[in-house]
C-alpha cells in the first residue's frame, strides 16, 4: 500500500456549524476579511473545537466530511497519510485550518488504528481579499504545485480534497493539482450528499508559454499562439510590465 497525500481547501463551514452549536460567538464565521474581529479568532480557545470535529467529522465540516467519507471507503490510505491545509489569510480560515489539522489524524486512526498521519497548514497570502483575489489564485496554484510535487518524489499517491472554500478557490485549486500530478480529486457532491472522486486528467501549461519564459518567442507570438491578445494576457495576469518590457508573471514561472 502506498502512501498517500491529501492536499485540502479550506473553507468556513467548520466555524458556521460550531457557532450553531455555542462553541464559537455567533457572527464571527461571517466576518468580512477587515474586520478587526478577525483578530479574536487568531486568539480564539481551539480545544472544544477540536474535540467537535474529531468526535464529529461527517457534520462539523466540509473538509472533514469528505476525508472520512475517503476513507471510510478505502481505509489502507490511513495506513501512511500525510497532508497540506490551504487557508485564507484571515482569523477564520486560520482558525479553520488549525483545528481541522489537530482533529484529522484523530479521524484518520478510527479507520487504520496504529497508522502514520502528518499534515500542516499553508496560509495563501491575500486568499479571501477581494483586492488580492487574482494574485492569491495564483499564489495559491505556486503552494500547490510545490506539495504535489514534493509528495510526488516522496512516492505517495497525491490527491485534491476540494469541497471546502468557495469554488473558484476550490476549482483553481483542482487545475493547479492535476497539472502538478493529482491522481485524482475527492469531494462531496452539493446534491448527490455522497463522496464524489474524479479521474487523473493530465494537465500541462501551453507550451508556447514555455517558450515565451524562455526568451524563444515574444509577447505577440505568445498571443497569437493562444488565440488572444497582449491586452488580454496583461488583464488577466499571464504577463506583466517590467522595466518597460512584458515579461511572464513571476507566480506563473514557478508553474513551469
Amino acid at each position: 500500500m502506498r502512501p498517500v497525500f491529501f492536499g485540502i481547501t479550506v473553507g468556513a463551514s467548520l466555524l458556521t456549524n460550531a457557532a450553531k452549536r455555542g462553541l464559537l460567538p455567533e457572527g464571527l464565521d461571517r466576518l468580512r476579511p477587515d474586520d478587526p474581529r478577525q483578530a479574536e479568532l487568531d486568539k480564539a480557545p481551539r480545544g472544544a473545537l477540536v474535540e467537535y470535529a474529531a468526535l464529529n467529522p461527517r457534520e462539523c465540516c466540509a473538509e472533514l466530511n469528505t476525508v472520512a467519507a475517503v476513507l471510510e471507503r478505502w481505509s489502507w490510505m490511513a495506513v501512511d497519510l500525510s497532508f497540506v491545509l490551504y487557508a485564507s489569510d484571515t482569523g477564520q480560515g486560520r482558525l479553520a485550518a488549525e483545528v481541522i489539522k489537530e482533529a484529522l489524524c484523530r479521524v484518520a486512526s478510527g479507520f487504520w488504528r496504529g497508522g502514520r498521519c502528518g499534515g500542516r497548514v499553508r496560509v495563501v497570502e491575500g486568499l479571501g481579499w477581494e483586492d488580492k483575489f487574482g494574485e492569491a489564485l495564483l499564489r495559491l496554484a505556486t503552494a500547490i504545485r510545490e506539495d504535489f510535487s514534493e509528495a510526488r518524489r516522496e512516492g505517495r499517491m497525491p490527491y485534491i480534497v476540494a469541497t471546502g472554500g468557495f469554488k473558484p478557490e476550490s476549482t483553481f485549486a483542482v487545475v493547479a493539482a492535476y497539472a502538478a500530478g493529482a491522481v485524482g480529486v475527492f469531494y462531496i457532491h452539493e446534491t448527490f450528499r455522497r463522496l464524489v472522486e474524479l479521474p487523473m486528467v493530465p494537465l500541462q501549461l501551453h507550451g508556447a508559454v514555455a517558450k515565451f519564459a524562455r526568451g524563444e518567442a515574444d509577447e505577440h507570438r505568445l498571443a497569437r499562439e493562444l488565440g488572444l491578445d497582449v491586452q488580454h494576457l496583461e488583464a488577466v495576469g499571464l504577463l506583466v510590465e517590467e522595466g518597460g518590457a512584458r515579461r511572464l508573471n513571476p507566480l506563473l514561472e514557478r508553474l513551469l
